[in-house]
């Protein structure tokens, strides 16, 4: 999710803006929010196209242009799935735009990452920022009208509905919203159960939920006229283990909320184990850096 490493980390989920309303200051964290790193290169490529061979009649010289047209799109969602390893979103944005009318699900979840990643530059004003996160949520609710079978729609739905709920509407509705993000997430990962980050996700939800106390979470509940919704930090525990399962050391982040998790419940073996995996995993990415420094930092006060 980064570009040239000036990414800015930008909360998920409402959890922070609703304890800041309601007085409670959060530890200070390394000068930027906690963030999700989301899959880069999950390709769910159309099939080839080929051509009979058959007498060119008007109708299957029609077919045959259409079947033309499939593979030229067919290659540049390759290529743009190539352009999200190396993080070039504003490239994969160009290559995509002239298909966003066409009403093609697999370029409309395309274009919704690429410029929610964009909104993610640090170096990008306030108007552009919102501008970029009210396109990508406009690609990505029609892309849930057009098919909502397709696990990255619903996650990046997830992510979307988030994102423009933060920058549009006020924290109770934001709160309201909540429910949906996470009924998102959950049919992504029912239509995926093998990609890590949406079990990561789901378990960062539900660590935010858990870690407002009875006290926060009753006067919210006064404050906005609706109730938090809630989990516990075994809940979030279950699904940061399954996403490690799946693919052992996929994300820093993923380590550095289980190590989080455990010191929670008290069970600072575990804890110490997984934080100890964050400040010596390869540091590729802001993201990786950040997650180190803030490793490091609970080591050092939990464990001295």
């Amino acid at each position: 999710m980064f570009r040239n490493n000036r990414v800015k980390h930008i909360g998920w989920f409402v959890y922070e803006s609703f304890a800041r309303t309601i007085g409670y200051r959060q530890p200070r964290r390394l000068a930027v929010k906690p963030n999700i790193r989301l899959p880069v290169a999950l390709s769910l490529a159309l099939p080839f196209f080929s051509s009979k061979k058959t007498s060119l009649t008007k109708v299957n010289e029609h077919d045959l242009e259409v079947d033309d047209d499939k593979l030229v799109l067919q290659q540049k969602l390759i290529e743009a799935d190539q352009l999200f390893l190396a993080n070039k979103y504003e490239d994969v944005v160009r290559l995509l735009v002239d298909y966003k009318d066409k009403n093609d699900v697999q370029v409309l979840w395309r274009l919704s990452k690429a410029e929610y990643n964009m909104s993610l530059d640090e170096n990008i004003s306030k108007e552009k920022k919102k501008s970029l996160i009210s396109s990508a949520h406009e690609c990505i609710i029609k892309a849930l009208s057009i098919d909502s079978n397709i696990s990255e729609v619903h996650k990046w739905a997830a992510v979307l509905i988030d994102a423009y709920s933060n920058i549009n509407l006020g924290i109770k509705e934001q709160v309201l919203k909540l429910e949906t993000v996470k009924f998102h997430l959950q049919m992504a990962l029912e239509l995926n159960p093998k990609d890590p980050f949406s079990q990561y996700m789901i378990g960062y939800w539900c660590y935010n939920l858990a870690d407002i106390s009875w006290f926060r979470r009753k006067l919210g509940s006064i404050i906005f006229g609706t109730d938090i919704p809630e989990s516990t930090y075994e809940e979030a525990l279950e699904y940061f283990r399954q996403a490690e399962s799946i693919q052992p050391k996929f994300y820093c982040k993923n380590l550095l909320m289980l190590g989080k998790t455990f010191l929670k419940m008290d069970n600072k073996f575990s804890a110490e184990y997984y934080l100890k995996l964050v400040t010596q995993y390869p540091v590729k990415t802001v993201e990786d850096h950040q997650a180190k420094i803030e490793a490091e930092k609970i080591l050092k006060s939990s464990f001295g």
